[in-house]
């Protein structure tokens, strides 16, 4: 412990004891690690012994906002990187824009910055560059030979094509809005990861890939989003062969196929397409189309939890239509999110879940969308479904009451039903539960809690 350290325990009394100057340099790394560069500069000022200890710290997690000058931050990236050149790097994570039209270095730094981690056996790099022209910075092809390197993120940058790929340890991969040297670039750079567990690909509409290939023998985790605008007309595939997958998300409207090959284990699922069928309505005699749709929905009729968007259950009423729907025979707990009132949709698809015991009823946070009340006619008894829970607020309108009734006359065991009103009707929630009341119930036992 250090003179000026030694004063102050004193000053504090000999019933105090500090605990953290008693710590040894290493461990206190670890634990500045997990602070923003920023911050950990600034325990610089508590004694002689922290003055120069944030040089240390194996890791780098910096926002060029800190600084009043981008060359500032430049100059301090560069400073540290020369500190302790001969240790390892556990992260590096920057965040920086810069839209000077004038300022061109930044294309080289970055790349150099690459350079030097990989040298330095990075575990974590996370890199997002906000600046305008982002996509013509393409990374260098050593960061395909990081052997060190355990999770990688990249937002706003291109990645170069992948000649040569040795990276055993990499686990975690995001890739944002990213860009890719040629077509097979991502497909060849996913196939050669032989222990990736999460894949985050969050698409740009001008990524040039076509046909998307996710080819692993480890992948458990995979997310595939972007950005859904319904007056692009594109013929894109994505096509899926990972057997041990366990969780999927998909939210992209303008994908025409999503192929799963050797589908396994899935647990969790978040589901958000419409198969490129936004702007145009599901016609059954298209063959090709409705075999896709078919061998998707076996593909993820394995789930157990699933979150899914009326958008995809309204293709999923359209595709019933002309074909029995697999059954879901493992989904426990189901999640749908709807635009509007399109609840006609929802006992075709709850009749083929036949142990379904908790549905969530949710509202999207997108324009409302005109449509019917549930189908009339004999409907299946829901014989598993215990809870459900209507967490979009409920103004009493007929079609609200149409799927609370439908809910409570066909569910033999139902357990609980939970409802959540409008503020806008709270002076009328007394006829609202008169209403619900009046509901004959299938179950008995069923309690009606209105929040």
């Amino acid at each position: 412990m250090d003179e000026d350290r030694e004063k102050h325990v004193r000053a504090k009394g000999s019933d105090e004891v500090d605990w953290i100057s008693k710590l040894p340099d290493c461990l206190l790394c670890e634990v500045l690690l997990n602070l923003p560069t920023k911050d950990v500069v600034k325990t610089s000022v508590l004694s002689t012994r922290w003055r120069n200890l944030w040089k240390h710290v194996p890791g780098l997690d910096l926002d060029n906002s800190d600084f009043q000058e981008f060359n500032t931050f430049l100059n301090f990236v560069d400073s540290f990187l020369d500190f302790n050149t001969e240790s390892c790097l556990e992260t590096f994570m920057l965040k920086y824009d810069y839209d000077d039209d004038d300022y061109e270095p930044e294309i080289s730094i970055i790349g150099r910055w690459i350079n030097t981690i990989v040298t330095r056996n990075v575990k974590h790099i996370d890199v997002l560059d906000d600046s305008y022209g982002s996509w013509e910075i393409q990374l260098p092809s050593s960061i395909y030979t990081c052997e060190s390197l355990v999770s990688l993120k990249l937002c706003a940058l291109t990645l170069p094509s992948p000649k040569f790929v040795s990276l055993p340890s990499l686990k975690v991969m995001a890739l944002l809005i990213a860009k890719f040297a040629d077509d097979l670039a991502l497909e060849t750079l996913i196939t050669k990861c032989p222990v990736l567990e999460s894949l985050i690909i969050e698409r740009c509409f001008c990524d040039d890939i076509e046909v998307l290939r996710v080819r692993s023998q480890s992948l458990l985790s995979f997310t595939h989003v972007a950005d859904s605008d319904e007056g692009v007309v594109e013929d894109l595939v994505v096509e899926i062969d990972a057997p041990k997958l366990e969780y999927l998300r998909l939210s992209d409207h303008r994908v025409a196929s999503f192929i799963i090959n050797k589908p396994g284990r899935l647990v969790e699922a978040d589901i958000d397409i419409v198969f490129n069928l936004s702007s145009e309505k599901f016609n059954p005699d298209d063959l090709p189309k409705r075999t896709m749709i078919r061998n998707f929905l076996v593909g993820i009729s394995t789930v157990k939890d699933m979150i899914i968007s009326s958008s995809t259950l309204e293709v999923i009423y359209d595709f019933s239509r002309c074909e029995r729907l697999p059954l879901f025979r493992n989904l426990s707990v189901l999640c749908v999110e709807f635009y509007g009132y399109r609840w006609e949709m929802l006992p075709i698809y709850l009749e083929s879940c036949p142990n379904l015991k908790t549905l969530v009823v949710k509202s999207a946070r997108y324009q409302e969308k005109q449509g019917n009340i549930i189908l009339s006619g004999p409907r299946r008894f829901l014989s598993s479904l215990e809870y459900v829970k209507i967490e979009r607020p409920l103004k009493g309108d007929a079609m609200e009451m149409k799927l609370v009734s439908y809910l409570l006359e066909n569910s033999t065991i139902l357990k609980k039903l939970t409802l959540c009103l409008d503020d806008s009707i709270k002076k009328e929630e007394s006829v609202i539960l008169k209403e619900l009341l009046a509901i004959p119930r299938l179950s008995t036992p069923c309690k009606v809690v209105v929040l």
